[in-house]
């Protein structure tokens, strides 16, 4: 039985598009998430430790975001598989920016998907599910200045650029959108946004 088709078996589907759909992360995704931290493509954008590399650090964080879904209910870091093949697409984040109470949404799709519009589709409907299921006020997203598909992807979904600061030591736009603003892009009758 192909991996993902096993691991889809054993855990729920977390959110659903046309072409994606989310699950929880499990151990047998060690290897797909090891060859996407060596993408150069997000490394540059995406500063990762040297570690991340290795097989034993990838499964101590498959193992700490499995730990995250039972004391952060609702929010996560889920594995984004395709539908037409059932194949690794990347992964999705609705979770705490770092340790603080603010909640970013944060994605990493696999080259060959890139500029297909996974990215922007996925992220409208997570920012859906946190705005109308999870009733939360207001969602993050940060990307790096020279980033621009993020950013295109970040404004598609109706979010704004705040301002530029450090995080992390690293040079971020912040980006948000809160409830008010999603409703009336997408539920009023003048919304200029098609609904997600």
């Amino acid at each position: 039985m192909d991996k993902n088709l096993k691991s889809t078996a054993l855990k729920k589907i977390i959110l659903e598009t046309e072409h994606l759909y989310l699950r929880e992360c499990v151990e047998s995704d060690v290897d797909d998430f090891m060859e996407l931290d060596k993408d150069s493509e997000k490394i540059k954008f995406m500063p990762i430790p040297k570690e991340a590399v290795s097989r034993e650090f990838q499964l101590n964080n498959i193992k700490r975001l499995q730990d995250n879904y039972n004391n952060q209910i609702g929010l996560g870091v889920w594995t984004a598989i395709e539908k037409r093949n059932n194949s690794f697409a990347g992964w999705f984040a609705l979770k705490h920016l770092g340790r603080s109470e603010d909640i970013e949404i944060a994605y990493c799709i696999v080259e060959r998907l890139r500029g297909m519009g996974y990215a922007t589709e996925m992220s409208g409907r997570i920012l859906e599910y946190a705005f109308m299921e999870l009733k939360l006020e207001k969602i993050l997203g940060l990307t790096n200045p020279e980033n621009t598909a993020s950013k295109k992807v970040l404004e598609k979904i109706g979010m704004s650029f705040n301002e530029k600061k450090l995080h992390n030591g690293i040079e971020m736009l912040f980006y948000s959108i809160d409830v008010k603003s999603y409703k009336r892009l997408h539920y009023s009758p003048t919304a200029n946004i098609s609904r997600i």
